[in-house]
């Protein structure tokens, strides 16, 4: 079949009865980028009409949020304020990457499952959820003399000191995660040394 051009004539296609699925499925993808690229623009209309700090802060609390699966525990604590909120994390109903961090009344958590989608019933400090999310460690050495503040949760490890209700524990045994308080009563894998 010869196929010629003719500039004062419009042609078509034969009429076969039925589109061509391939061309609807270019349409259709073509919609759906320009819905989502108009939806892009006013979101960045909204930035553009922030005062340059607002824009600054924006932008730092993107690049954190980015950086946080690759963050030390010791980078994040310097920067609570940059990550989301739970409340945040929940509205947007979004699944949370693994090693996402985020900020729960104050508190960082680390999420360690990845895929992991909020619930509103389920936050990071609720009870049973330690294999969801884990909270970071306020960045205390360990040491005798600057011991880690003990959170419901966290990672604690044999030979460092933890602060828990005026009193400074000894870890004596890995507890990852940890569930039982320092002061609970019998428990051997915790040894009390002295009011702080």
């Amino acid at each position: 079949m010869a196929l010629w051009y003719q500039p004062n004539k419009q042609t078509r296609p034969p009429e076969t009865g039925g589109s061509d699925p391939k061309l609807e499925q270019r349409v259709k993808s073509l919609e759906t980028q320009s819905s989502e690229q108009q939806a892009q623009l006013s979101s960045m209309d909204g930035v553009l009409q922030q005062t340059a700090p607002q824009q600054l802060a924006a932008f730092a609390r993107v690049m954190a949020v980015q950086a946080a699966p690759t963050m030390s525990d010791k980078q994040a604590l310097t920067m609570p304020d940059l990550f989301p909120t739970w409340e945040q994390v929940l509205e947007a109903g979004e699944p949370l990457g693994k090693d996402t961090i985020v900020n729960d009344g104050g508190t960082l958590y680390r999420v360690v499952q990845d895929n992991t989608t909020p619930q509103a019933g389920q936050p990071p400090h609720g009870e049973g959820m330690l294999a969801v999310y884990r909270p970071i460690d306020v960045g205390s050495t360990g040491g005798a003399d600057d011991p880690i503040p003990w959170l419901y949760g966290m990672d604690c490890y044999e030979g460092k000191y933890y602060s828990y209700e005026g009193k400074t524990y000894l870890c004596k045994q890995n507890m990852t995660p940890c569930v039982w308080a320092p002061n609970t009563p019998g428990l051997w894998q915790w040894e009390v040394l002295e009011d702080t």
